[in-house]
């Protein structure tokens, strides 16, 4: 059995040396370099398309975050613009108050000027409705007292004037009548 396994250890010896050729002459080497450089070859485009990938999610996410900072500050301009318009609010009520209340007050002074020239004209009309009735009671007083005077007159004269005197004291009041009617014509 010796004899046999130093005859094999010979034998692979020697296949061995036959094996052990230059590296480059080997297919296993090429076949390594083939699929390095096939490798080489896909891994440039996919590496580039994976960088173009990246750097389009970087732009992507740059412009998402300078929208994020617009709105921000527009947020931020809004919030101040309230702010101020809160502030500012009640200046703005107060002013309304006083714009309200110089409209009252001018309302105010309209209606009592119309209520002063209304007073005014009632109290023509009723000063003009009492002048008149003072007239009328006038007249009327005026009335009854010639309408007593002429009854007392009648009865005095009646009394004392004789049927003579009756007749010429007509004649001549019939005569200054138709003198007045004469005159007014």
């Amino acid at each position: 059995m010796s004899l046999e396994v130093n005859q094999e250890i010979t034998e692979a010896l020697a296949t061995q040396e036959v094996h052990e050729e230059v590296f480059y002459q080997s297919a296993e080497f090429w076949v390594a370099m083939a699929f390095c450089l096939v490798m080489a070859a896909l891994l440039k485009p996919l590496l580039k398309a994976g960088k173009n990938l990246i750097t389009k999610r970087i732009i992507r996410i740059k412009r998402e975050l300078q929208e994020a900072e617009n709105l921000k500050l527009e947020a931020q301009k809004l919030y101040a613009e309230y702010e101020r318009k809160f502030i500012n609010t009640d200046k703005e009520v107060a002013d309304i108050v006083k714009e309200q209340e110089n409209a009252i007050e001018e309302i105010k002074e309209k209606k009592e000027r119309e209520m002063n020239l209304y007073l005014q004209r009632k109290s023509s009309e009723v000063d003009s409705r009492i002048e008149q009735e003072l007239e009328q009671v006038e007249e009327e007083i005026n009335h009854l007292i010639s309408d007593k005077t002429a009854t007392i007159l009648t009865e005095v004269i009646s009394s004392k004037l004789t049927k003579s005197d009756y007749n010429h004291l007509i004649d001549k009041s019939i005569g200054q009548i138709k003198e007045g009617l004469s005159a007014q014509k």
